[in-house]
């Protein structure tokens, strides 16, 4: 049929690539993954048992990206790992397996999935690139809510963790790998939405993530911040659900006993780092904004734990002057909205902004 016209001499190119001698370098080999990426994206063979219409069924479209990825998997994989460090040829790849899971649907595309795991957690653990931390929360979306998955997505989810810690330890780890820590932090937040609990009640994983952002708060990056600012407030947007629910279920106790845990180890530390930004201390792109600000997590902080907000705040606010330290505490009232809570913190940062220019 004519997908296999179009798709062998792109397998062709594949089989020449791999051998030993081969002189073809990354940039032929994502030229061949692109192609195959738009045979899936666009693939549409008219369905004999469909009737007159000859539209597509799903499951036959899903068929034949299965099979063509099966016949394609062993050459894939040993082009990702023979160009290993290729970041170009790492994001080409997760582009092609996202656009197949999608272009599935979850469901029918779980025959690959074990196959899929293998190679994101192994190219992840040799490499370090972040694009397969990016393919891993795309797992975690598409498969988060299917119940017969948590215990796959829990598995990637701490393979690439811990790889992830065994070289974000500091905080000149994490200035030179902001693109792993901004994928990180979005996978973590994945599964807070999508399985929450098998990520938080896993106490000593979960610590590291909120210490892992703590540190990354002091990055001078844009997109890193941001990705930092939104695990943080996902974080204790969660907590604040846990206490709300009032559950008595084991596991619903040890991830609040977990996350309560967690934030009053590093909230002292999140706190002085939020004020500092606003002081101008530390970087500031997100001061108020959603999906990840300062404003943000200090009213999910004043949602969750007030008395304890109000305890850390004394010490990063002792050199601030009384009118805009006023002008700040003024807002941390029970009947603050959200609107002018992010007003408010807004205002501060300005005023702070003003006093420094003026010395």
């Amino acid at each position: 049929n004519y997908v296999s016209r179009i798709v062998t001499p792109i397998g062709s190119k594949l089989v020449e690539y791999t051998h030993q001698n081969s002189l073809a370098g990354p940039k032929q080999v994502i030229a061949e993954i692109e192609r195959l990426t738009v045979v899936i994206r666009f693939l549409k063979v008219p369905d004999p048992v469909a009737g007159k219409s000859g539209t597509m069924s799903s499951e036959t479209r899903a068929k034949l990206i299965v099979d063509l990825m099966t016949q394609c998997w062993p050459l894939l994989d040993s082009l990702s790992q023979k160009f290993i460090t290729d970041i170009h040829l790492a994001e080409k790849l997760c582009r092609l397996h996202k656009h197949c899971i999608r272009g599935c649907g979850a469901n029918l595309y779980k025959p690959l999935f074990e196959k899929l795991k293998l190679q994101l957690v192994g190219n992840y653990s040799r490499s370090h690139l972040s694009p397969y931390l990016y393919a891993a929360s795309i797992c975690i979306s598409e498969y988060g809510s299917d119940l017969s998955f948590s215990g796959y997505l829990l598995q990637i989810f701490e393979e690439m963790a811990n790889a992830s810690f065994t070289f974000l330890q500091t905080h000149d780890n994490l200035r030179d790998h902001p693109d792993v820590m901004e994928e990180l932090l979005f996978l973590a937040v994945r599964m807070i939405q999508n399985c929450p609990q098998p990520f938080v009640q896993g106490s000593s994983l979960f610590h590291a993530f909120i210490k892992c952002a703590t540190l990354g708060m002091k990055q001078d990056h844009r997109d890193a911040n941001r990705g930092t600012l939104n695990f943080l407030e996902v974080s204790f947007a969660y907590g604040i659900t846990l206490q709300k629910g009032g559950s008595n279920d084991a596991t619903v106790l040890a991830c609040k006993q977990s996350l309560e845990t967690a934030v009053a180890a590093e909230g002292q530390q999140i706190v002085a780092n939020a004020i500092s930004s606003l002081l101008g201390d530390l970087p500031c792109y997100r001061v108020a904004c959603n999906q990840g600000s300062i404003a943000g997590v200090l009213f999910k902080l004043h949602c969750l734990c007030p008395a304890l907000l109000n305890e850390w705040m004394k010490v990063p606010l002792d050199s601030v002057p009384e009118g805009a330290k006023s002008l700040l505490l003024n807002i941390f009232q029970p009947s603050t909205s959200r609107v002018d809570f992010f007003e408010s913190i807004e205002h501060f940062a300005k005023v702070c902004d003003q006093n420094q220019k003026m010395g």
